[in-house]
């Protein structure tokens, strides 16, 4: 005779029960609409001193009245399959897979308004659950904090994305209170109107630089970039995100005016003159800025100045070849006799600095620099304490150079000082510029310096010919 069992097969503490068709050699199994628990059929037991898990059958089923009548739920249901089959196989009905799935959803028809109300529920709930998640994953601030993953091992790209999640928290705020109403932006709100009112906001409000307001909104777009192509299907983007303008012309001609404070060769010169013998870390930093000028290396690529990447040119010239760490970009540093005194004299730089030193390095740079008597009244901007702000703000300011020098001067003071000197594609391979448009905005030679150095070299040119001509 057929015999019909139930199983709990799911590992979830709440689940529809199966139900298993023997009669050799028909043996199908099939989940019910009824919902059961784990706890009425698995249980642990002990045999021969081993533990284990075992399944209870119906009959076995004990307990409160919840359970009594789930039990009597699936009694009458295995005896109304019971019956059918009976009846049908006795009739000469093929009895298949298809036959159980109708058995199934004919016999359960009796608790099928019930179960309805349950999944119509249940399936409501699920889509509310997966509206809000699709909603939340198209807020602006999601979009930011998805791309934290990809920049995990690259701490100060990190530190930027996370200062401008913090920026667009406050810019949030701003907009609410402003229009008296609770509103999170979302993806698609990133368009030229957003763009032009978060810069507004910037400038009128905050009192930040332009260049540092874009800078933030760039990093918004490539945070919903790296968001959409994660999920294209259900991340929604402006129509016109990529025809964005973040700066017009003129905004894009006051960023230019950027205050440039290179080293010149005479004041590497009197850094080098001084005897930092007695302090190893100031020594050190000393022997940072004039290798760092003349190679025109961050402070992360100082150690790759090694054996392994020194290689020889077919005319005996050395020099070291290697990947940068920020643009993986490859770039040849020349030994010349200006780089090779600083190494015989100082040594090889320190291979390692944490991404956090900038702080540290900056300061001991203005020292060694106010040492030298690099005091020379110059225009540029430094971070003070702005009335009625928190934060600080960079304002324009004529203070003695020394006060200027950062991190960035060496490899500006590198291009500045070889600018006209060396061939422009050596500088630009490790200042990373594509034209030497962007390396004359970046060491700001406008066109009137560069005339001037044209009209020099056409003259050099030709008495160097004269002289030639003589010989």
């Amino acid at each position: 005779m057929a015999s019909f069992t139930y199983h709990f097969r799911s590992k979830k503490e709440s689940a529809k029960i199966s139900i298993r068709l023997f009669h050799s050699p028909i043996d199908y199994t099939l989940t019910t609409p009824y919902i059961s628990k784990k706890e009425y059929w698995i249980y642990r037991t002990t045999k021969n001193g081993v533990s284990k898990t075992a399944h209870r059958k119906l009959e076995d089923l004990r307990g409160d009245e919840t359970l009594k009548k789930h039990k009597e739920e699936l009694i009458e249901f295995k005896e109304r399959l019971e019956q059918q089959f009976m009846s049908e196989f006795n009739s000469g009905v093929p009895i298949t897979r298809e036959w159980f799935k109708s058995a199934v959803i004919k016999n359960s028809d009796v608790i099928d308004s019930k179960e309805k109300i349950f999944d119509e529920k249940t399936k409501r709930l699920k889509e509310i659950e997966a509206e809000n998640e699709i909603r939340n994953k198209n807020l602006l601030s999601s979009a930011i904090n998805s791309i934290f993953s990809k920049y995990l091992t690259n701490k100060k790209e990190l530190k930027k994305f996370k200062t401008t999640e913090s920026w667009l928290s406050n810019y949030q705020e701003y907009y609410n209170k402003t229009n008296k109403k609770e509103y999170e932006f979302k993806i698609s709100d990133f368009n030229q109107k957003f763009v032009d009112d978060f810069k507004s906001w910037g400038i009128l409000e905050m009192k930040y630089k332009l260049s540092t307001i874009i800078g933030h909104l760039k990093r918004m777009k490539r945070a919903i970039e790296y968001s959409y192509e994660l999920d294209e299907e259900n991340i929604k983007i402006h129509s016109r995100l990529n025809k964005i303008r973040f700066s017009s012309y003129k905004e894009q001609e006051e960023m230019k005016d950027k205050f440039v404070i290179p080293l010149s060769f005479e004041e590497l010169d009197k850094i080098d003159k001084l005897d930092l013998s007695n302090d190893p870390e100031l020594r050190e930093i000393q022997k940072c800025i004039l290798i760092g000028s003349e190679t025109g290396l961050r402070f992360s690529d100082f150690g790759k100045l090694c054996a392994k990447n020194l290689k020889t040119h077919i005319q005996g010239i050395e020099y070291w070849e290697f990947k940068t760490s920020k643009t993986k970009k490859w770039v040849k540093i020349i030994k010349n006799d200006r780089l090779n005194y600083y190494i015989d004299k100082y040594g090889n730089p320190k291979t390692e600095y944490d991404e956090n030193e900038d702080i540290k390095l900056n300061r001991l740079m203005k020292i060694i620099c106010k040492k030298a008597k690099i005091n020379e009244p110059t225009e540029m901007e430094i971070s003070q304490k702005v009335k009625d702000f928190k934060t600080r703000r960079y304002i324009k300011t004529i203070q003695p150079k020394y006060k200027g020098i950062t991190t960035r001067t060496l490899r500006r003071s590198f291009a500045s000082n070889y600018y006209s000197h060396i061939p422009v594609e050596l500088i630009m391979q490790v200042t990373g510029h594509t034209t030497e448009k962007m390396l004359r905005e970046y060491i700001n030679v406008d066109s009137e310096v560069y005339v001037e150095l044209a009209f020099e070299k056409m003259n050099e040119l030709h008495q160097r010919r004269k002289r030639l001509a003589v010989i």
